[in-house]
């Protein structure tokens, strides 16, 4: 058996965070559903981006400081454009002009699918997850044809930008299901347990081993720079299982490479993780 290819999609052009130079816009947005609301790292589904006009065409906008590139992009679960048209616009004229890096209609159900199938893939918790092929531009946009009578587009969450394979160095076993039990716990004096709702939060380790300098960079830029910072990644535990992907975010304990003797462009990456704000059960 071939061994799994795993992606780490952590970088996002739509996150002021991440870059504090870009604008973030959108075609419409209603009071209190603000378009930064689709970087803020919320999975709450009361807290997304929408427009306060049904059934009409709309957008929402990054404006980058610089040419950025992208290939891959995220909704998180909490959407309701399953079903229905979406495409990723990319320009350097804001839009006078533009390539479409993607246009489909995004899986109804979750079912075992590619990062790559030509639709991408819905998550077992109904996020939509998409890797496309390289694109580059200063513009990126999310567009949204109008989706019928009395609909507009809800988006809890939304990333967009580079994702990082590591088909290389990744240390087996890569556990998708690996989960801890979380719920309130109380014990009687006889040792009978009672619990309230349990949710499991998924959890794990991943060990990567750079195998040349430019793959340093890589991981200093993505795990050093982003992860490392907490901020929410996307792990894609197999490219080919991409229904399996989790929202995650790094633990407390120490994250860094390290060198092996006698090289200055090898270096070795612990990542323990935990997942981010999980689904209740």
């Amino acid at each position: 058996m071939t061994q799994p290819v795993t992606v780490l999609a952590v970088e996002n052009l739509f996150s002021i965070a991440q870059f504090p130079n870009h604008t973030i816009a959108a075609e419409e947005e209603a009071s209190g559903a603000e378009a930064f609301r689709v970087a803020n790292g919320r999975r709450s589904a009361g807290d997304y981006w929408t427009p306060p006009t049904a059934n009409s065409d709309t957008w929402l906008k990054a404006t980058c400081d610089q040419v950025r590139a992208a290939d891959f992009v995220a909704l998180d679960r909490g959407h309701n454009l399953a079903g229905h048209t979406v495409r990723i616009d990319v320009s350097n004229d804001d839009f006078a002009t533009y390539e479409t890096a993607f246009s489909g209609v995004l899986p109804a159900v979750s079912m075992p699918g590619s990062l790559d199938d030509a639709l991408g893939v819905r998550t077992e918790e109904g996020a939509w997850l998409k890797r496309f092929a390289l694109r580059a531009g200063a513009y990126w946009r999310l567009f949204v044809p109008a989706m019928g009578a009395s609909l507009q587009p809800q988006v809890v969450g939304c990333w967009l930008g580079m994702a990082w394979e590591l088909d290389r160095g990744l240390t087996l076993p890569v556990a998708p299901g690996g989960a801890d039990s979380i719920a309130v716990l109380v014990e009687s004096a006889m040792g009978w347990q009672g619990r309230g709702r349990v949710t499991l939060r998924r959890a794990g380790t991943l060990t990567y081993r750079c195998a040349s300098e430019m793959e340093a960079e890589q991981a200093e830029y993505h795990l050093d720079g982003h992860f490392g910072l907490s901020r929410p990644t996307w792990v894609i535990y197999d490219t080919r299982r991409a229904d399996r992907a989790r929202l995650v975010t790094r633990t407390p304990d120490r994250l860094g490479g390290q060198y092996e003797q006698g090289w200055t462009d090898k270096q070795t990456y612990v990542l323990p993780y935990v997942e981010h704000e999980p689904k209740a059960a």
